[in-house]
């Protein structure tokens, strides 16, 4: 069996409308991103190496 994913048609002549532009961040947050880094403290969407320790490793001790 095979399926079929729609895709929308356009009318002659007419083209996709371009994508929109990505938003600027709220100056909160980025004060708030630039205080977090300035404490050590993980900002959202950079690698949390501490986490990224504590997942990666086995919790049950190796026999």
């Amino acid at each position: 069996m095979t399926t079929m994913t729609p895709r929308p048609v356009l009318p002659a002549g007419r083209t996709a409308p371009a994508p929109a532009p990505a938003p600027a961040d709220e100056p909160v947050f980025a004060a708030l991103a630039a205080r977090w880094s300035a404490e050590g403290r993980v900002v959202p969407g950079q690698v949390d190496r501490e986490w990224a320790m504590l997942a990666g490793s086995c919790p049950w001790p190796l026999r």
